[in-house]
């Protein structure tokens, strides 16, 4: 596992960098130097811990910074970082404890579940509940036992908040993911059986992840978890649903694949493929493994070369640690960024048809690193104008029908 990528991320800023060192459970020798000679050299404090904290790595910069270099970093600054950390761990452990009641309710009714990120993550990847932010906890379920799964949130004490749909056409009567709330407590759900975004849609309940769930230990209590191959394809996916805009998504991929050195690779390849989010896994760990040296085989690390167009995309992100934000790809962008990694040739072009249907700007005027990007601003100025003429002259009731059928086709 000594090989390495040949290619460089842009330029980070040095408080970037700094972070980038830090967010990481295990820090090398050569490392640790490193951070010494950064800390000692004229940062922008205020810019590391406001980076650290939209990056949700404060416990991993705080725990590493004290750990290597405790008598250069501003004492304040330490003390702010432990503070922040504390608070965290004290949420985290709180919204352990909830999850442990949640999964022993919905077993209790047979209800099936998987708690997924958070703090089951936290564990399989960090080793440690503490080193790893979240907010909320993240359950999946069977598409089909989603009204069961409300009666169980409602008999806990949980409130329907709000329901996220972050698609036009949502795979729910009630939206691809709910939102619930307990009384009186900080504890947030988000029940999903889809991972959803503008133009994008991943389904979670397929049955490979129920048949290969295992068990994770919170001290004397186990919950349901995914198997670590399933598990890091779900990461891959969802960082690249979000342009990788957060440091901790990179975290998750990085110390996922550190804390399990057996991955099976060919399944995790084989279902990747299968579930037709094959370049969206080579990207989270090419991201990964430029950004903070997740340790991959060589295998693996040949695959990542062949991807010429998902290795330069890994270099741009995440855009705000870059030293011109103008070179990262954002999340606003996340259109471009699907059809760049689409599996397929057919695949790319069907969700060029849909931006140019949705008249997205990113047909119009994809981004200089959109792969494809002149073909598709030309099939824009035939589609969009077309698209417009359209609607003037067809019923609504019409123009659903032939959206429905072109929706089937897809």
């Amino acid at each position: 596992m000594t090989a390495q990528l040949d290619a460089k991320l842009f330029p980070l800023r040095l408080e970037s960098e700094l972070i980038a060192w830090c967010a990481r459970t295990i820090v090398s020798d050569d490392l640790t130097a490193r951070i010494r000679e950064r800390v000692e050299e004229s940062l922008d404090w205020a810019m590391v811990v406001e980076l650290a904290e939209y990056h949700g790595v404060v416990p991993l910069l705080y725990r590493n910074l004290s750990a290597v270099s405790s008598d250069l970093v501003p004492a304040e600054l330490l003390t702010r970082l432990r503070q922040k950390t504390q608070a965290g761990a004290l949420l985290n452990r709180a919204l352990a404890k909830e999850l442990v009641v949640l999964c022993e309710a919905f077993t209790a009714r047979g209800v099936p579940v998987i708690p997924i990120k958070g703090a089951t993550l936290a564990v399989l990847a960090y080793g440690d509940l503490a080193l790893r932010d979240f907010t909320d906890l993240d359950l999946l379920v069977p598409e089909n036992s989603v009204r069961e799964a409300q009666a169980v949130l409602s008999t806990l004490g949980y409130e329907r908040r709000s329901v996220v749909a972050e698609q036009s056409t949502p795979h729910h009567d009630d939206g691809p993911y709910q939102v619930f709330v307990k009384r009186r407590t900080l504890c947030r759900i988000d029940l999903q059986w889809v991972m959803a975004h503008q133009h994008f849609a991943f389904r979670l309940d397929h049955p490979e992840f129920w048949a290969r769930r295992i068990a994770v230990a919170f001290e004397n209590q186990t919950v349901p978890g995914l198997a670590p191959e399933d598990l890091l394809i779900v990461l891959c996916v969802h960082g690249s649903k979000h342009a990788w805009e957060q440091l901790k998504w990179v975290c998750d991929v990085a110390e996922l694949v550190r804390s399990h050195p057996d991955l099976d690779w060919n399944q995790i390849f084989v279902h990747a493929s299968n579930w037709r989010c094959r370049r969206m896994l080579n990207l989270g760990l090419a991201v990964a493994h430029l950004l903070l040296d997740a340790p991959l085989p060589a295998v693996v690390l040949e695959r990542l070369k062949a991807d010429v167009e998902v290795m330069a995309l890994a270099r741009r992100m995440p855009a705000s640690l870059l030293s011109d934000a103008l070179e990262g790809i954002t999340e606003e962008q996340a259109g471009a960024l699907y059809f760049s990694v689409k599996d397929s040739w057919l695949e790319r072009w069907r969700l060029g048809l849909q931006l140019c249907r949705a008249h997205s700007p990113v047909s119009t005027t994809p981004p200089s690193w959109c792969h494809g990007r002149l073909p598709l601003s030309c099939l824009a100025r035939i589609i969009v104008p077309l698209h417009r003429e359209v609607k003037r002259l067809l019923s609504p009731r019409i123009r659903g029908a032939i959206n429905r059928w072109v929706a089937f086709i897809g």
